[in-house]
């Protein structure tokens, strides 16, 4: 399913660039209800459209057409945009999110994310590891002298937000779940923590189940905040807060 995926980010990626008229026009509600912009519907669009030409058998669960039922056996779940936000500001912070499971997180087989400013392209299948433009990437050792957290910050953080914050050196956020998770799989961030005081604002499957396996195809760890391992099942309503770490230690740092 490689060559689909990269397919798919293709797709995107030239059709985010042709992209005419005002991006940031609301066309509609997406499957969670929250307005669905221009430069999502083209981004989705491009993605089902590979999926008809390839006669790919899989379903879809996508952040703006919710569960598509295409009579397959698994489901391809899409963030067409990740980091819409950024793309409207003009921040240069945003990709494209496909992972390819069946039920539950847990049993994500393939993943692909597109930085879709810089084009750089990660890659993990179970078990064999995560790949950034084709070559090999793991994550950092914990070293308590030199600590760079990804933490979400802002109005709907919950407290403990800024404590968490605190214990790193450097503090970073990219407002892009896919890609602060990529952060933390090529070595460049020790930690993602996100946990949002609302559920409404809290991450979902499509969200995170390509950079998840990511992560833990790079030798990290995706937990829960009681510090399990995160598993959700792959549906539009499924939401939750996480923490992502390279090293163990990272985690036991923030406890």
């Amino acid at each position: 399913m490689k060559g689909l995926l990269l397919e798919a980010a293709e797709a995107v990626q030239h059709a985010v660039e042709a992209m005419t008229g005002n991006p940031a026009e609301v066309l509609g509600r997406g499957a969670d209800g929250g307005p669905s912009a221009r430069i999502d519907r083209v981004a989705e669009e491009a993605v089902l459209r590979v999926l008809d030409y390839e006669e790919a058998s899989l379903n879809v669960l996508s952040e703006e057409a919710g569960f598509i039922n295409r009579g397959g056996q698994a489901t391809l779940v899409l963030d067409p945009i990740d980091g819409t936000h950024n793309a409207l500001r003009g921040v240069p912070a945003y990709s494209v999110s496909l992972a390819i499971g069946h039920e539950r997180l847990s049993d994500v087989q393939e993943a692909l994310v597109r930085d879709l400013v810089s084009g750089a392209t990660y890659y993990a299948a179970k078990g064999g590891g995560a790949l950034l433009n084709g070559s090999s990437i793991h994550v950092h050792p914990y070293d308590p002298a030199d600590v760079l957290f990804s933490v979400y910050l802002g109005t709907n953080a919950a407290p403990d937000a800024s404590r968490i914050a605190a214990r790193a050196r450097r503090v970073r956020a990219l407002g892009a779940a896919s890609l602060d998770l990529c952060l933390v799989a090529r070595g460049a961030a020790d930690l993602y923590y996100m946990h949002s005081a609302l559920v409404e604002t809290k991450l979902r499957a499509v969200d995170i189940a390509g950079g998840t396996l990511i992560v833990r195809e790079a030798g990290g760890l995706v937990l829960d905040l009681d510090g399990r391992d995160l598993d959700l099942p792959l549906t539009p309503t499924a939401r939750t807060d996480l923490v992502a770490v390279g090293d163990r230690r990272a985690w036991e740092a923030i406890r």
